[in-house]
């Protein structure tokens, strides 16, 4: 049976990138190739397309002016339509190399949170819904609170403001938070959204080289987050040779002659 993985940024751009893929790990080529004969269905996290391509000094700016776009209905007629505000425009590196992995069967992962930007490779190639989507968006959210209650995720983000109780956007008006620290914590926002969502698909396995090293305990991928989350969630949460050695060692099982 195809196990089901979700693949960070750090991981699934050497995957799917043939240049990136040639000086990789052995394990990277592996899993290539696993996901090439259907071994492995792979996933990536929408925030790829929709938050993390903006430049890490725009995300403040953007945010501050970024509006929704607006669709009321009626009985399932449209009576009233607003164009917010334009997603940002894909680097031809990211757009290409996105393209590529939805060519070996990636598909987005999606969090709906209200509002929030989303590009539209994001619906292009979103995964299939598991569960039903009542479900899946249930989960999702009850573990993405759970990241945020550890400080994690987009609690992270909202720790760093001033006035967080006002909500992200009202508190970004006069907060004097620098673009360099926003933009971390939109990654750490990211991180715990992807791992939240991986949940609420039911899928198995998130891979990443991510540690958590960089921000200690405000990452839910720090070594004392990441174990909570675990203990919580039915997701694993693996470096490619990790990874690569699980789907071996079951390989082997399977395979292994059967005693009289």
């Amino acid at each position: 049976m195809s196990k089901t993985v979700v693949f960070d940024s750090n991981v699934w751009e050497q995957v799917a990138d043939e240049a990136k893929r040639a000086i990789a790990t052995p394990a990277v080529q592996a899993l290539h190739d696993l996901i090439s004969t259907q071994a492995i269905t792979p996933f990536f996290f929408e925030g790829i397309v929709n938050l993390e391509v903006i430049p890490k000094k725009a995300r403040k700016a953007y945010l501050l002016r970024y509006k929704p776009s607006i669709t009321m209905s009626v009985d399932n007629k449209v009576v009233h339509q607003s164009q917010g505000t334009t997603p940002t425009e894909l680097p031809e590196y990211l757009e290409t190399t996105v393209k590529k992995a939805a060519a070996l069967g990636f598909r987005f992962i999606q969090l709906p949170r209200i509002a929030a930007p989303r590009h539209p490779l994001a619906n292009q190639y979103k995964a299939p819904e598991n569960l039903h989507l009542e479900d899946r968006i249930y989960r999702s959210f009850e573990c993405a609170k759970h990241i945020e209650s550890l400080g994690c995720g987009k609690g992270a983000l909202m720790a760093m403001l001033e006035n967080p109780q006002n909500g992200l956007v009202s508190a970004l008006q006069d907060d004097p938070i620098t673009e360099k620290k926003f933009a971390q914590g939109v990654a750490e926002w990211m991180d715990g959204d992807a791992l939240a969502a991986t949940y609420g698909y039911g899928l198995e396995y998130f891979c990443t080289n991510d540690q958590g090293a960089g921000t200690g305990t405000s990452s839910i991928f720090h070594p004392s987050k990441r174990a909570l989350y675990v203990q919580n969630y039915n997701v694993k949460i693996v470096t490619p040779d990790e990874l690569l050695a699980i789907l071996n060692a079951a390989t082997s099982e399977v395979s292994a002659p059967q005693e009289a």
